[in-house]
């Protein structure tokens, strides 16, 4: 899937997964503005297994740094589409995000520490989901948005950022599952590479499933960018636009 396709279905499944004034799972309710938050943290963190490209949206937030980060992220994974594809990238996201909600700092003068861990994250995701979500045309107001947006809520509420490893790893996984929708697929299990039975692969539908790199496919939206997949970008973009604007009322409402 394209970067704005991952963005939107990030959007989308955080707001299933935490909307409550919408049709969603309610499987982990949310507040509203927790809701809102949300939605672009996962947006952009659907954004963060293609820090192995050097080409990808993240390998544009910054001059030079960029493109140094994600081609160390590439050789250290395995290249695009290996390791940061894979459950065990998704795993390691979410204990790292929760680690870093150990990063404190108290000011001079306060009474308080700050997570400037978990805002340092929310920075980050929040600024690639504006850029790739075209709420921003320039990176440095992308960056401008996504500092304002952590500051408020590191200042306001400095306590409430227990949701963001589930955000972030929902958001990682979202990508992985989109795609293994297309042709490609995705090595799930890396670093292992196991090889399908040999009556899976005598099985005509079930071997273009399950290919013999160890890579995974339910090739149902075609190549990457594909109508197909813009097919059911849109609906998605619906529902994500539908469950944060529902919470935006929802909090001016009270």
């Amino acid at each position: 899937m394209m970067g704005t396709s991952h963005a939107i279905s990030g959007a989308a499944a955080w707001v299933a997964v935490t909307a409550t004034a919408v049709p969603a799972l309610g499987i982990h309710p949310m507040t509203p503005s927790t809701v809102v938050l949300g939605s672009l943290v996962a947006a952009g963190a659907a954004l963060l297994p293609d820090a192995d490209h050097h080409n990808a949206t993240i390998a544009h937030s910054l001059p030079v740094a960029g493109r140094v980060v994600a081609g160390t992220v590439g050789r250290l994974t395995g290249g695009h589409r290996h390791g940061m594809h894979s459950l065990l990238a998704v795993v390691g996201i979410a204990l790292g995000t929760y680690a870093l909600s150990f990063v404190h700092w108290t000011p001079p003068g306060w009474d308080h520490a700050l997570q400037v861990g978990s805002a340092a994250a929310v920075l980050a995701c929040t600024t690639f989901a504006t850029k790739v979500l075209r709420l921003a045309k320039s990176w440095r107001l992308a960056w401008l948005i996504g500092a304002l947006m952590a500051a408020a809520v590191l200042l306001w509420a400095p306590a409430e950022f227990d949701w963001l490893p589930l955000c972030i790893g929902l958001g990682f996984l979202v990508h992985l599952i989109g795609d293994a929708l297309t042709i490609e697929g995705v090595p799930f299990l890396w670093p292992l590479r196991p090889k399908a039975p040999r009556l899976i692969q005598a099985t005509p539908i079930i071997r273009h499933v399950w290919k013999p790199n160890g890579f995974f496919a339910v090739p149902i939206l075609g190549h990457a960018g594909s109508w197909r997949e813009w097919l059911l970008t849109l609906p998605l973009a619906g529902y994500a636009l539908w469950g944060v604007g529902a919470s935006v009322a929802s909090l001016v409402g009270g």
